[in-house]
């Protein structure tokens, strides 16, 4: 029986990646930190980046791609990601070798001998942003990161996995009355920019019913949400529909510049 491991490494506004291990092999969901910080990271972990064998992006904004270049070129590990996306990362990041990248249209799979990825359409405003599910002996596991509104392709997508990496930006009362431009709160608030704390909380209520047991809210807003009240509001939404946090299902707040508690399976 396959041994599984499940942890964001870095979550926020800053820098995103999230790591999943198969009897010791292992994957990266996103690349935002540099290789330093992410070797550090993963030294904390028992692993390393001579263990991973792809990294899969789920879009080219920089919070999520600032370490391909130099893990990359260290490392020669292939990039996974959509045509769009893979078009755009190239053009941001033109010292990258490209004969790393590896086309995965949006809702195709990359199967290996003891897991299989597929990724899925998220509503983000990026050339084709995606999140990943990754099915193992053990279960499956989702990561879905950026999106600003929860569709039926997110939550299929999401059924009946075990653990799932999900956002929660931000609060939407502490993005109204913040420092950002109209303009900006329109973007973070609207169909293709980021959800809430309440909106995460709302889709979980659905998608605990099916499963899920580990939830690690993530790409929290440092300047328009907090732990605290991230974790109110989502465990207030779950109580109101007599869901159990801590016993139907466990949320944690993903920490934004170390690895998360670690899920075991």
């Amino acid at each position: 029986m396959s041994r599984v491991r499940f942890c964001t490494l870095v979550s926020g506004s800053s820098a995103n990646s999230s790591y999943l291990e198969i009897n010791g092999r292992g994957i990266l969901i996103d690349a935002g930190a540099g290789i330093r910080k992410t070797e550090k990271l993963l030294s904390q972990l028992g692993s390393s980046l001579s263990r991973i064998q792809g990294i899969f992006l789920t879009h080219e904004h920089s919070d999520h791609g600032n370490g391909l270049c130099s893990i990359t070129r260290k490392y020669r590990i292939p990039i996974m990601a959509n045509g769009p996306t893979l078009t755009a990362v190239a053009a941001q990041y033109p010292e990258l070798d490209t004969d790393l990248f590896r086309l995965m249209p949006t809702g195709a799979k990359a199967q290996r001998d003891d897991f299989c990825v597929t990724s899925f359409r998220c509503m983000h405003d990026s050339a084709e942003c995606v999140g990943y599910r990754i099915d193992t002996e053990q279960g499956s596991f989702g990561v879905c990161t950026d999106l600003g509104d929860v569709s039926d392709t997110v939550v299929q997508a999401l059924r009946k996995c075990r653990g799932i990496i999900f956002e929660a930006n931000h609060d939407a009362d502490m993005l109204r009355s913040g420092p950002y431009s109209y303009p900006l709160k329109q973007r973070i608030a609207g169909p293709c920019g980021h959800l809430s704390n309440l909106q995460c909380g709302q889709a979980l209520c659905g998608l605990t019913e099916t499963g899920i047991e580990q939830v690690f809210l993530a790409h929290l807003s440092r300047e328009n949400n907090t732990p605290q009240v991230c974790m109110h509001t989502v465990r207030a939404v779950l109580e109101q529909q007599g869901i159990r946090e801590g016993t139907d299902v466990k949320a944690v707040v993903a920490p934004r510049n170390e690895p998360s508690e670690m899920y075991i399976c």
